[in-house]
């Protein structure tokens, strides 16, 4: 038995098999792409001219393998009508490979990781997990490729109880240097297959090459990271669950790019730009020419309206959806949320508020959103910290004070937030896409004047 509409459950799947392609930020990307291009979108190159931006084409552009944006302009766009933006972000908290990997642990050959952003650390031990991301090669010029090794090469063992002492045991706080390293062998067996660098593991560096079909001495660089190799799945007793890697914040990149394509036809009567903002390194604080932090934006927006006077107009007739994942009420943890304020699986969309403005949310977008859902018949939530608890934060303010763009953050409500494995709703995929889609659609109507 299943839970929800049929749609409801045939986007849940689709998520599904996009999570478990997207498995870093190079390939959610790559996988994206393939999508926008299949549509008929147009890819441009950052380092080549580009053509002049015209009225029913659709675009997309990316940075650094691991940040894109994608466009479509409206029929009957003039260029102070102004863009409809949703902004997601393609990261997670990971292990990222050291420069050199070699971490010999006694009898053990590890490898050497670094903590990417604000992960739930002890949820990566005894997990079977792999490694993926992007190569350098040199054959004879230098190439990048995409690698995912996908089978279970690395583990980080847990100390067995027996050794551990009373204060261990009453509370996990493993050293992150050295208690948080994946083992891929044994030292013996490193020995026995000719093992003498020095500086990276040989076991893994050939691994690799072998996936690339190249020899390990042509890797020249990396970004690679260690993640799960469990695939995500649905689940609970009716089907209403989806456990997965990297909900945060696939979730919103999937809905965002999948209502920008259902509402291309009916690009002919748009009068704006629709566009889906997809960027790299929120996780830890967006300031890299990939995050939100970074020029793409602006530089999108100078390449479609040359005028500074147009452009300001532009900006002030525009409007941005920061999307991104909502803390859903943990039912063992009650007294962790405000209690008027406490999110639920399958009733929609969080609304995000916070009066020192970690969130972008103002009464004007809040009450835009409000409007749009309204007529949509999708459910929304709201959600805000209580005064004894940190607030994290967003894209939103980022952008918002970069661009002038008005801003809203909104997410899907989730359990388990950067875990290793996170958990969500099946029917909320169909709520945020179907928003979305509304928000392409009829946002003109919703407008608050000036």
């Amino acid at each position: 038995m299943s839970f929800g509409s049929p749609f409801s459950m045939e986007l849940a799947k689709e998520f599904v098999e996009f999570v478990n392609k997207a498995c870093t930020p190079f390939h959610a990307v790559e996988v994206i792409s393939s999508w926008l291009l299949e549509a008929g979108y147009k890819r441009l190159k950052e380092d080549e001219p580009w053509p002049s931006i015209s009225v029913g084409y659709r675009y997309f552009v990316t940075r650094n393998d691991s940040s894109l944006v994608a466009f479509s302009v409206g029929g009957k766009f003039e260029p102070a009508n102004g863009v409809k933006i949703v902004g997601a972000h393609t990261d997670s908290p990971n292990l990222a490979l050291k420069p050199r990997t070699r971490a010999d642990k006694g009898e053990y050959q590890g490898i050497a990781v670094q903590c990417y952003g604000g992960g739930l650390w002890h949820t990566w031990f005894d997990r079977d997990l792999t490694v993926a991301g992007r190569v350098f090669l040199s054959s004879p010029k230098l190439e990048k490729r995409l690698v995912n090794l996908k089978r279970p090469i690395v583990r980080i063992p847990s100390l067995a109880i027996h050794l551990q002492t009373a204060q261990e045991r009453e509370g996990f706080a493993p050293n992150k240097e050295k208690h948080l390293v994946p083992i891929i062998a044994t030292e013996v067996s490193g020995a026995l297959n000719g093992d003498n660098d020095k500086r990276h593991s040989f076991h893994l560096m050939k691994l690799i090459s072998e996936a690339l079909g190249c020899l390990p001495e042509e890797i020249v660089d990396y970004d690679l990271s260690v993640i799960d190799t469990q695939p995500a799945t649905i689940g609970g007793a009716f089907d209403e669950f989806i456990f997965a890697p990297r909900l945060d914040n696939l979730i919103s990149c999937f809905c965002g790019i999948k209502a920008l394509l259902q509402t291309d036809k009916n690009l002919d009567t748009e009068n704006m730009i629709r566009m889906v903002c997809l960027f790299d390194n929120e996780e830890i604080g967006s300031e890299t020419s990939q995050g939100a932090g970074g020029t793409l934006v602006p530089d999108l927006i100078e390449h479609i309206i040359t005028s500074k006077t147009l452009r300001a107009t532009l900006v002030a007739n525009s409007f941005l959806l920061s999307v991104d994942g909502a803390h859903a009420l943990h039912p063992n943890y009650k007294d962790k949320h405000e209690e008027n304020h406490r999110p639920l699986l399958h009733r929609g969309p969080v609304i995000k508020y916070n009066a020192n403005m970690r969130y972008a949310t103002n009464g004007a977008t809040a009450s835009i959103v409000k409007s749009i859902a309204k007529e949509a018949l999708v459910p929304v939530q709201e959600f805000c910290v209580k005064n004894d608890s940190s607030c994290g934060s967003t894209i939103g303010p980022i952008l918002s004070s970069l661009s002038g763009i008005r801003t809203v953050d909104i997410g899907n409500p989730m359990l388990s937030m950067h875990s290793v494995r996170e958990m969500c709703g099946t029917t909320d995929i169909s709520y945020l896409t179907n928003f979305i889609e509304a928000f392409f659609t009829n946002y003109g109507k919703h407008v608050i004047s000036s």
